[in-house]
């Protein structure tokens, strides 16, 4: 067997037979797993459980009251991201996970991607450039206001009652905001316009949301799109009730403690604080911006906070979940909007070009990865409310490079960290796609192009036969890859032990 579809049925294997999962909520969190959606609350109940923002880092996580019972406990930890990530919905493999280590019947049904770059761009219905159409949503809402319009349309045209978010320019410390938004109008949306790069729990209220018994959609960061689909398995009614889930971009989010250093450096106080922002007010806007009640102003740039290492506000460090994610740009999502700045990065506003000046005003990908998703976005396209473009699956890649460096190393770190500690369990065509990245030697090639060179390593492919598994075709496939490739695996291993061996994946707390 050669082809990659094979191949990477096999690293599937490896990786179920090879990463446990976590077996329980706490260790979810111990194990580093926990992203704070807030979907556990949601199901056991803020008397067995409730979300906090904990220090040192000022993470989101669940603080435990008593004890769960069985039942509640398996439902949540069956719908939990951190537990399990799932493929891509419609699109079914038979699972690889079968006995005796033989390859499954390679059935499909729906569609299955060939190469590693269909399978980072993911399940595609259609892919447009543009922007909100209306001059205030676009300037003060984050990213050209994509997500703001889709949300506050799907209300005014009365095809959902109420949208599951959160409200996105708030401090962390501002307990009111720190859960789900439902808003039942576009101003409600329009209200929590922005970006939330910190600790927030949009799905804690999903239980409150399914009770109304009202058709609803949800806007929230990819992995707590996960969980939704998760909880789908297990509670017919979000199937029945939830009618969009879109999505972003997810770069991840720096820990709440980096806000406090940035706040403490301009001697700033979170009670003194009477606006932020994390983004907005042109795209990107400032990172963060912070007004005072008696009118001090702080902000830094974007390129400075998120490629500078949050200046001084850093070293910006990040909940290890984030790491490891497999889904950053949405692929359980019907609708994915994301920023499409070359290279991935925008330039300076003091510094922007000529050539690059409209890049201000906002322009995003919009990718429709459903029928539902695509119905979503013709109608606000003939509404007049999204003006939109075409564009091409190549383009994620030329926008998103950072998240394509994370995909092709995403099989050689899952190997690091399952032979230490518990990480999230991929279902069968999750597991498939983070193979295909790994094993296309073509794409690779294309995400080494897009960042720094590998380093040089002498005795590179002797180091990494000694780590990857014997027999193992698809190991075998991966060591015959270019040097670069090999090192580049080599290095992504060695990086993610060094991180674990200082605790970036141990969590505990009293």
């Amino acid at each position: 067997m050669t082809d990659i579809e094979d191949l990477a049925t096999l690293a599937a294997q490896f990786d179920h037979r090879n990463v446990r999962a976590p077996s329980s909520l706490e260790e979810v969190v111990s194990s580093g797993n926990c992203m704070g959606c807030g979907l556990c609350e949601s199901i056991a109940g803020s008397e067995f459980l409730e979300m906090k923002v904990l220090p040192p880092k000022q993470r989101m996580r669940p603080v435990f009251h008593k004890a769960l019972t069985p039942e509640i406990a398996a439902k949540a930890l069956a719908a939990c991201p951190g537990a399990q990530v799932g493929g891509i919905p419609g699109t079914r493999a038979s699972s690889p996970y079968q006995a005796s280590g033989e390859v499954a019947v390679r059935a499909r049904t729906g569609w299955t991607p060939s190469t590693g770059l269909e399978a980072f761009v993911g399940k595609v219905v259609s892919i447009q450039k543009g922007y909100a159409s209306d001059p205030e949503t676009r300037f003060k809402a984050a990213a050209a206001g994509g997500l703001t319009t889709l949300a506050s349309h799907l209300i005014d045209s009365k095809q959902v009652d109420f949208v599951v978010h959160v409200k996105a320019c708030a401090l962390y410390s501002d307990v009111s905001t720190q859960g789900s938004k439902l808003s039942f109008s576009s101003a409600e949306v329009f209200e929590g316009k922005g970006s939330r790069y910190g600790p927030v729990a949009p799905l804690k209220s999903l239980e409150d949301a399914l009770k109304l018994n009202r058709p609803f959609a949800v806007v929230a960061k990819p992995c707590d799109i996960n969980a939704v689909r998760n909880m789908a398995k297990v509670d017919a009614r979000v199937d029945q009730l939830c009618k969009c889930l879109m999505t972003l971009s997810c770069g991840t989010y720096a820990d709440n403690v980096c806000l406090d250093k940035f706040l403490t450096h301009h001697d700033m106080k979170h009670s003194e604080v009477e606006e932020f922002r994390w983004r907005g007010h042109g795209c990107p806007g400032d990172c963060p911006y912070v007004r005072t009640s008696d009118g001090r102003e702080a902000a830094y740039d974007y390129v400075d906070f998120w490629f500078e290492n949050g200046k001084e506000s850093g070293p910006l460090t990040y909940q290890w979940r984030c790491k490891m994610c497999s889904d950053f740009i949405g692929y359980q999502a019907d609708v994915v909007v994301m920023d499409c700045w070359p290279k991935g990065a925008p330039e300076r506003r003091k510094e922007i070009t000529d050539a690059r000046k409209h890049e201000w005003d906002g322009w995003v990908l919009v990718i429709a990865r459903s029928e539902r998703g695509q119905a979503v976005v013709d109608s606000a396209k003939d509404a007049g409310v999204l003006t939109l473009g075409p564009a091409e699956g190549r383009e994620v890649l030329e926008t998103q490079p950072h998240q394509a460096r994370r995909a092709a190393s995403q099989l050689i770190r899952r190997m690091a960290h399952g032979s230490k500690y518990p990480l999230t369990q991929l279902e069968p065509n999750a597991a498939m796609r983070v193979a295909k990245w790994a094993l296309d030697a073509d794409f690779v090639d294309e995400v080494m192009n897009t960042g720094a060179p590998a380093p040089t390593i002498p005795d590179c492919a002797e180091q990494l036969r000694s780590i990857l598994p014997a027999g193992e075709a698809w190991a075998e496939a991966i060591l015959k890859m270019p040097d670069r490739h090999i090192a580049y695996h080599l290095d992504n291993y060695k990086g993610t032990l060094r991180r674990l061996e200082r605790g970036d994946a141990n969590e505990t707390y009293a």
